[in-house]
């Protein structure tokens, strides 16, 4: 691993861990036992450290093959992985869930992105309810109108469900992936036979 891949695994574990706003990229460099300079020779800045790692969580995202490889996979078995995979990046990446909005208004460049993200996923999701339906798994009687409504709902629900968990669900214990499974699987159940 180079440095500015280990620059970038120890940003993660310190805003994960302390928030977005409150670290430094001298702290960073100090919990790693570098120098700032060293730091700054591959990020000059706080904001280029959270671009990097938000590019990194958007290829996560895009590696995740919403279409199913085999045909006869049951609904329930590819969303069964859907929610794992993408509670694993929510945790992994919690900082910039929790703090995407503040972060989108402090660095323009990732609201841009994510919009290309969304556009993409919206496709890949219309593209596999379609799939579904054929396939007598999902509702066909849903209108168009709604399903796109869905998919934002989907966007909603996922991309923001960590910081209503930190403010709800944390405080009282509760499990975070059953929380964010149970949630996902209330979105979809209108739309399932």
């Amino acid at each position: 691993m180079n440095t500015k891949e280990k620059i970038i695994n120890e940003a993660i574990k310190v805003y994960n861990r302390e928030g977005v706003r409150t670290v430094t990229t001298r702290q960073i460099a100090q919990e790693m036992g570098i120098s700032a300079g060293n730091l700054h020779y591959h990020f000059k800045h706080t904001e280029d450290i959270i671009f990097h790692v938000f590019q990194l969580l958007q290829a996560e995202y895009d590696k995740m093959i919403l279409l199913p490889a085999n045909p006869t996979i049951p609904f329930q078995q590819l969303l069964n992985g859907f929610v794992d995979v993408s509670y694993a990046l929510i945790d992994k990446y919690r900082f910039i869930f929790e703090n995407f909005v503040e972060i989108c208004s402090w660095i323009p460049e990732i609201a841009e992105s994510y919009r290309g993200l969304v556009a993409r996923r919206e496709e890949q999701l219309m593209s596999l309810f379609m799939y579904y339906a054929d396939a007598g798994m999902f509702r066909r009687d849903i209108p168009l109108s709604n399903l796109k409504s869905f998919v934002r709902q989907l966007f909603i629900v996922s991309d923001f469900w960590s910081s209503s968990y930190a403010v709800l669900g944390r405080p009282q214990g509760i499990d975070p992936l059953d929380d964010y499974r149970q949630t996902i699987y209330t979105a979809f159940y209108p739309y399932l036979l």
